[in-house]
């Protein structure tokens, strides 16, 4: 099969960084200028169809590592959320895996800090149990070791946050039957992803708090 020639690359208009090459006197595609000074594509240079294969796939790359790092310019994201954004955007499992690889490289995606900076943030500003926290980082494809680590370390004083987290919202309950608000805020603690135990444990606390406010 004879060699192709590279007739003519051109500035693209609406992107300046991109080129459009063409063989034989044709379009054949866009190219990134990276990509272009990288592999040293040049005006006469004969192609054949593996080496065409090799600049288009190299192009796939750059276009996911574009992509990735678009996403994760806005917040930090979990090795399957990037992977589901760029399945979406068409690119193939190798290509998808390069680019996933070559970002953990350099840190940019890292599921452990995400699942520690998630639990942490969600403990600071939006109290929950470890039950709920976990379905949250397993929902986001953090693996199943490494959620039991986070939330083992970071979840250790689960009935200061489920009573802290009463302390706020005990006041919408005020004026029903005591039996009914602690019903109330009991399914509350469940709703939130507190065990049973750890939700017994803290009304209890809370009732006998009450108790000693009003004898006091």
């Amino acid at each position: 099969m004879r060699e192709k020639i590279v007739t003519t690359i051109e500035t693209q208009k609406r992107n300046p960084k991109r080129r459009s090459v063409f063989i034989d006197g044709k379009f054949a595609f866009g190219l990134d200028e990276e990509i272009l000074y990288k592999l040293g594509v040049k005006k006469g240079d004969s192609l054949t169809e593996q080496q065409i294969k090799k600049i288009t796939k190299e192009e796939r790359k750059k276009e996911a590592k574009d992509v990735a790092l678009k996403i994760l310019s806005f917040r930090r994201r979990t090795e399957k959320q990037v992977k589901d954004k760029l399945q979406k955007k068409g690119f193939d499992e190798k290509t998808i895996k390069a680019t996933i690889d070559k970002l953990k490289e350099f840190d940019l995606i890292n599921d452990l800090e995400f699942a520690t900076a998630w639990v942490k943030d969600r403990l600071a500003f939006k109290p929950r149990g470890k039950k709920l926290l976990k379905q949250e980082l397993w929902k986001k494809g953090i693996k199943k070791e490494m959620i039991e680590q986070v939330t083992e370390e970071l979840c250790q004083n689960e009935d200061k946050s489920a009573l802290e987290l009463l302390e706020k919202i005990k006041k919408r309950y005020k004026d029903l039957e005591p039996k009914l608000a602690k019903r109330r805020m009991f399914n509350f603690l469940l709703i939130r992803g507190f065990s049973y135990e750890v939700a017994r444990q803290v009304l209890a606390q809370l009732t006998q708090s009450l108790v000693d406010q009003e004898i006091g």
